[in-house]
């Protein structure tokens, strides 16, 4: 019976070793080793005393696409059902989301009606935008940063503004620098098979899904928008870990670190700790790129280079509490392009998207504030260094007074200042190569090695899980 070493244990890690002990038949043993005390990685929900819920990381899911219906499959597996908080389409933090530039907050069309009219911050109505699309001249690079995908097909304005703002929200990163291949695959291939990206929507019309859960039915006939659970979304992981540990297949090791990793002439891996060295038949490394890349033999020059090669960005997360109401919208929250302030990257109203994580006793309202990622070094001092937890709150609270109207003389009941050091890999020109590169290495050289995790094919949640099960589901027969 063979034994599976999974390093790491956030949610790509916990998800692996999931998935893993559930192929009893060819597993005899699973361990997890985690470096730090705990596991979730950067999933990280903090529930006060007076009952209100702050993140730390990952708010909340999106319920479509082949990993998003795949969580929901997850959480309906963990018996995660009746503490499921949504949001639908038709709430106001499903609809409303914001762009703050020009010194103001502007609403992003929601509605038909909203892109057949010029809005601010726009030149012109988004429609023509749109229609021009199937016009535009198709890329054959073999990359193309997003920024340049978009300009190319939706107009230089809206990249400029629309696009720089959302993958600030979502990579913490210039959409100048990063790959369209990469970060949106799908939309990539679009182009590639079908020439425009309204003729492939039009083409992708009546595939049927495969059969869906419960669950997934539930959020299609509900019309979810995305969703969290009643405790934060750590207790996803939560029920995850809880699920591997009560498995007697595992056993997870926290505060245990792997130090190295020697292939061995049998195609098997010695698997080094503190303590002991572990022979796995398998290891799946859910751990940063660049923290396998140390742990590999010198002798693997090629693959640690290319391991080495995926950055990524730190970014600051803020979470404030006021008392009262305090938002001059509903909303999920407003996002800043570069353009207008550089390490301010955007604001979630956390008490619109998410008002049963609020304290029961008294009205209040909670902001998160999230700063810095690819813009970071704008933040240190003169002398090179990060600013102070009290230097990063003011610089929130100062940006929620001026963009939201929050009363500069009232103060925060709560302040978090959490610093995410490299949490969100970046992915760059040339990142699918890189990745080709790599398992061209690890397969050539019949290693039994296996990557998971944000530095490679995904860095949401949803990705992270799906993809531990497909390398899972793959690896098992091989066992």
């Amino acid at each position: 019976m063979a034994t599976v070493v999974v390093l790491g244990g956030g949610v790509s890690g916990l998800a692996a070793a999931y998935y893993l002990q559930r192929q009893a038949a060819s597993i005899g043993k699973i361990i997890l080793l985690e470096g730090s005390k705990r596991v979730g990685g950067w999933m990280q929900s903090v529930k006060h005393s007076d009952g209100s819920v702050f993140e730390f990381g990952p708010r909340s899911l999106r319920p479509v696409g082949p990993s998003g219906r795949n969580t929901l499959h997850l959480a309906e597996e963990l018996g995660l059902t009746q503490d499921i908080l949504v949001v639908r389409r038709s709430d106001a933090a499903a609809k409303k989301r914001f762009l703050y530039t020009g010194g103001r907050l502007c609403a992003l069309p929601s509605s038909v009606g909203g892109v057949l009219k010029t809005v601010p911050p726009f030149s012109r109505p988004l429609l023509l935008n749109f229609l021009g699309e199937p016009f535009a001249k198709r890329n054959t690079a073999q990359d193309e940063t997003i920024h340049s995908f978009v300009g190319r097909r939706l107009g230089a304005e809206f990249a400029d503004i629309a696009v720089d703002a959302m993958c600030r929200g979502i990579f913490a990163n210039d959409c100048r620098k990063l790959s369209m291949k990469s970060c949106f695959p799908d939309i990539f291939r679009m182009e590639r098979q079908h020439g425009s990206l309204t003729a492939a929507m039009f083409k992708a019309r009546g595939s049927a899904p495969p059969q869906p859960s419960a669950l997934e039915k539930r959020a299609k006939e509900e019309k979810w928008a995305s969703w969290s659970l009643r405790h934060g979304l750590q207790q996803l992981s939560d029920a995850m870990e809880t699920a591997v540990m009560t498995s007697p297949l595992c056993e997870v090791r926290k505060g245990s670190p792997c130090h190295a990793l020697t292939p061995t002439p049998d195609g098997k891996i010695k698997v080094k700790t503190e303590g002991e060295e572990i022979l796995a038949d398998r290891v799946l490394s859910a751990v940063y790129s660049k923290d396998l890349a140390a742990l590999l033999p010198d002798s693997m020059k090629d693959l640690q280079r290319d391991l080495m090669s995926i950055p990524s960005v730190s970014v600051y997360v803020v979470n404030l509490e006021y008392p009262g109401y305090q938002l001059p919208f509903e909303g999920f929250g407003h996002l800043l392009p570069s353009s207008e302030s550089p390490y301010i990257l955007g604001v979630v109203y956390d008490s619109c998207t998410f008002p049963a994580h609020d304290r029961p006793d008294c009205p209040s309202t909670r902001l998160t504030v999230m700063l810095g990622g690819g813009w970071l070094d704008q933040m240190r001092t003169g002398t090179g260094d990060l600013p102070e937890d009290s230097e990063v709150a003011a610089i929130a609270q100062q940006a929620v007074c001026q963009q939201l109207g929050v009363a500069s003389d009232l103060q925060p009941s709560k302040v978090n200042v959490v610093y995410q050091k490299e949490c969100i890999p970046a992915y760059t020109l040339g990142h699918a190569d890189r990745l080709v590169a790599m398992d061209t290495a690890i397969r050539g050289g019949g290693l039994p090695l296996h990557l998971v995790g944000s530095s490679y094919r995904g860095v949401s949640v949803n990705d992270c899980i799906n993809n531990a099960r497909l390398e899972v589901e793959g690896l098992v027969p091989r066992l």
